[in-house]
């Protein structure tokens, strides 16, 4: 429990000094040099938020930016309790920063629902973004199969997965590092991998990268993909490498990994 409180704190530290927002925005602006070669950013652009999450940080981002922006997630209801208080005010200092970067917010457009069954007409969107999502999906094939419905034809996904071979890809290790930089005392690296003693705290579907894009490429044009962070290259040592040899060194190493791909116009 001292584990979880101590990452809270950091978490929240990190959000008031604005490092967490930073990452936030070296994550869109990834997104807009990936995408600019295929769509034009200075138009308003149709976009979703596939899995806004709680703080919708890429929602936000995107709305300031004057897009006309939908955010799709399960999380997207009205509670009151300790949890979405706390997530509320954490969306503040989120917007708060924002403010000072960007400008001010437009209207919000967010709903409750299921990532694979889309409550949305075809060819809908220009573009739709997700960012560590993909990776909690159990559906994924219904979910990428969704996501080309509600493009338009020419439109763009961009997807940003933390997948689950990294090292921190078991979602149980830190929620206020990425990249890890260091295994907790006592916990073996790659424990997810291995002899699995601890805990998975949220669903995961155990994709590995190569997977999503099979999976892709059989319902889009695949403008790229690539490894966006790489995390725990000092601590695969020859030993858990030779341990771990049904997986690559590129899978256990990639904490980030990047899909680009088109909706077809045929």
């Amino acid at each position: 429990m001292s584990v979880y409180i101590n990452d809270y704190c950091r978490y929240a530290w990190q959000l008031l000094t604005g490092s967490r927002f930073k990452g936030e925005l070296d994550i869109a602006g990834r997104r807009q040099r990936d995408i600019a070669p295929y769509i034009n950013c200075q138009d308003s652009l149709r976009i979703l938020d596939l899995a806004n999450g709680r703080l919708r940080p890429q929602y936000t981002i995107l709305k300031a930016r004057g897009h006309k922006v939908c955010g799709i997630d399960r999380v997207n209801r009205s509670s009151l309790n300790w949890i979405n208080i706390a997530y509320c005010l954490a969306r503040e200092l989120y917007a708060w920063k924002l403010n000072s970067v960007v400008g001010r917010r437009n209207g919000r457009t967010l709903v409750c629902g299921d990532v694979s069954i889309l409550p949305f007409k075809q060819n809908t969107f220009d573009l739709v973004t997700s960012v560590a999502a993909f990776e909690h999906f159990l559906d994924v094939p219904s979910v990428i199969a969704e996501v080309k419905r509600i493009l338009r034809p020419g439109g763009v996904a961009w997807v940003g997965i933390h997948p689950f071979t990294c090292l921190s890809g078991g979602h149980n290790l830190s929620l206020a590092e990425f990249p890890l930089h260091r295994v907790p005392k006592g916990v073996d690296a790659w424990d997810h991998l291995r002899r699995r003693r601890l805990p998975f705290h949220v669903p995961l579907n155990e994709w590995r990268p190569g997977q999503y894009l099979e999976e892709f490429i059989k319902h889009f044009e695949v403008l790229k993909h690539y490894c966006a962070t790489r995390e725990g290259e000092a601590i695969l040592t020859p030993g858990l490498e030779a341990e771990l040899s049904g997986y690559s060194r590129d899978e256990l190493t990639c904490g980030a990994y990047i899909i680009v791909a088109r909706r077809p116009y045929l």
